[in-house]
């Protein structure tokens, strides 16, 4: 998804990019964008442990948005990877002239959008939902260390420990939690930020 939404978004060398979410889509996106030339990746999240992790990752910068404005960066490229109306909005009204929105966070279904701004700098918006043609480019970029997925998965738990891992999900530094059926309670329960 990141790939394609990277591809529709036109990032390449010296574009700059801001990214909504600072969850799993939000750091591949940070670190695909990275890989593909963007020389400025800025992230927003309101979870100070998720900026952290993604100027591990990807990101050149990180804002909370509750205290920190984006809009009038002028960005070449917005991506929201968070659906939450406010960041898109934000986010939309921080790109500047001809430059691409993608909406890849799942929202609501009406949002107030700011159609002056994307109209007199003829913005181009476009949703992500399905993608093509991808699995070459995502190949080369996780070989090549360009991607790295596995720095996602913070915790592992056995299928007894479900209980475990659903509460694990809820707490501020976790990512991607995996439920492997087999593993033993003495699972790798760590985090790896």
């Amino acid at each position: 998804m990141c790939i394609w939404a990277a591809k529709r978004a036109e990032i390449k060398l010296g574009s700059r990019v801001l990214i909504a979410g600072a969850g799993p889509i939000g750091v591949i996106m940070a670190q695909v964008a990275s890989a593909f030339g963007a020389s400025e990746v800025i992230i927003t999240d309101i979870t100070e442990d998720r900026r952290k992790f993604a100027l591990q990752y990807g990101a050149t910068k990180a804002i909370d948005p509750r205290t920190e404005e984006v809009e009038g960066l002028k960005v070449n490229a917005f991506v929201d990877a968070s659906g939450v109306a406010q960041a898109v909005y934000s986010g939309i009204k921080a790109v500047g002239p001809a430059g691409h929105v993608l909406l890849v966070g799942l929202g609501t279904d009406d949002m107030n959008l700011p159609v002056s701004h994307i109209q007199n700098n003829e913005i181009w918006v476009t949703g992500v939902f399905r993608y093509a043609n991808t699995w070459p480019t995502g190949i080369e970029l996780v070989s090549s260390g360009k991607v790295n997925l596995d720095v996602l998965v913070t915790h592992t738990f056995g299928l007894d420990e479900v209980e475990d891992a659903l509460n694990a999900g809820k707490q501020p530094g976790s990512m991607k939690i995996i439920v492997k059926p087999g593993l033993k309670l003495q699972s790798i329960n760590q985090t790896t930020n």
